[in-house]
């Protein structure tokens, strides 16, 4: 397994989690608005807590999800740069052969 396997298994379980995670807040959202609904006055406070947990709860699962696609772009970077390089020096390598070939005819 290589940096290309492990960073698209590491994408692959984050997505996995993503997805769970939003079936989970999808169905904590229904169970709020049913609370919504049928709460005794003077208990919107307690719904209204649970519902900035649920916010805070999506928004640090939004951010597992961007740093996920970071590490994945920064991996991608240094790929380019790495065979950006290799090209230069394959160049290199193979001017100077010229250059010998020329020199000594």
């Amino acid at each position: 397994m290589d940096i290309d396997d492990a960073m698209a298994m590491d994408s692959l379980k984050t997505s996995m989690v993503s997805d769970q995670t939003t079936q989970g807040m999808l169905t904590l959202a229904d169970s709020l608005e049913q609370q919504a609904m049928t709460a005794a006055p003077g208990s919107a406070s307690m719904v209204t807590a649970q519902a900035r947990v649920a916010d805070l709860v999506t928004q640090a699962q939004l951010a597992k999800m961007l740093a996920a696609q970071l590490r994945q772009e920064a991996t991608k970077l240094a790929h380019q740069k790495c065979d950006a390089q290799a090209q230069r020096h394959n160049h290199a390598k193979s001017f100077q052969q010229i250059q010998q070939v020329l020199a000594h005819p």
